[in-house]
């Protein structure tokens, strides 16, 4: 069985490369599609683990 965060990390890392892509078609830019496949693949993907990890302590009442 795969984890969530796993799957959270999979999902994100895959969205990146389109979205990367589609930064530098639209600016023409390397440097922009960079920083979005740093963000869209690494950042955004740690903050919804860290947001559903906060929420399922919560509900533990941890």
């Amino acid at each position: 069985m795969v984890s969530r965060q796993t799957l959270v990390v999979t999902g994100f890392v895959i969205a990146a490369l389109p979205a990367a892509y589609l930064v530098e078609l639209a600016t023409g830019q390397f440097v922009l599609s960079f920083f979005a496949l740093l963000g869209v693949g690494v950042g955004a993907p740690s903050l919804v683990n860290d947001y559903l990890d906060s929420r399922e302590r919560d509900e533990n009442g941890v």
